[in-house]
C-alpha cells in the first residue's frame, strides 16, 4: 500500500468527519443532530485506529509525506446519506491493498467493521427523510 495514498485517505476521512458537523449545524431535528454525531464519531474512531495500526506496521510518516489539506478534495454534499456512503466507499481501495499483505489482516478486519457500521448509519439516514430522499 503506497504511503501517499494512505495518508491522503486518512486526511479525506477527517474532512468527511468535519463535513458531518456542518450538516449537524443545519438540521432542525434532534435525532438528525445525533445521527450526524454518530456518523462523525464512527469516522473519527475508525480513522484513528486505522492510522495507528498502519503506521505501527509501516513506521511513522514524515510530516512532509502528507498532502496539504487544501490540495485534497472530497465529494462535498449536504446529503448525510451521500456523505456517509462516500466516507465508506473511500476505504475500498485500502482494503483491496491490505488484503494482499497477510500482515495487514487486522486492517482488513478493521475496515470491514467500519463498513458495517457505516452501512447501519446509511440505513438510519433513510428514516424520516434525513438524507433528503
Amino acid at each position: 500500500m503506497e504511503l501517499t495514498n494512505f495518508n491522503d485517505t486518512v486526511f479525506r476521512l477527517y474532512l468527511y468527519a468535519d463535513a458531518t458537523k456542518m450538516i449537524h449545524y443545519t438540521t432542525d431535528k434532534n435525532h438528525e443532530h445525533e445521527l450526524c454525531d454518530t456518523i462523525r464519531d464512527t469516522i473519527l474512531d475508525f480513522v484513528d485506529e486505522l492510522a495507528e495500526q498502519y503506521y505501527g506496521y509501516q513506521g511513522k510518516p514524515s510530516y512532509s509525506s502528507f498532502t496539504k489539506l487544501s490540495d485534497l478534495d472530497i465529494n462535498e454534499t449536504d446529503d448525510l446519506a451521500q456523505l456517509c456512503k462516500s466516507a465508506s466507499d473511500l476505504v475500498d481501495m485500502l482494503r483491496s491493498e491490505a488484503e494482499k499483505d497477510s500482515k495487514l489482516g487486522n486492517i482488513v478486519s478493521l475496515i470491514d467493521d467500519y463498513k458495517g457500521k457505516m452501512n447501519k448509519n446509511l440505513f438510519l439516514c433513510t428514516f424520516d427523510k434525513i438524507s433528503g430522499k
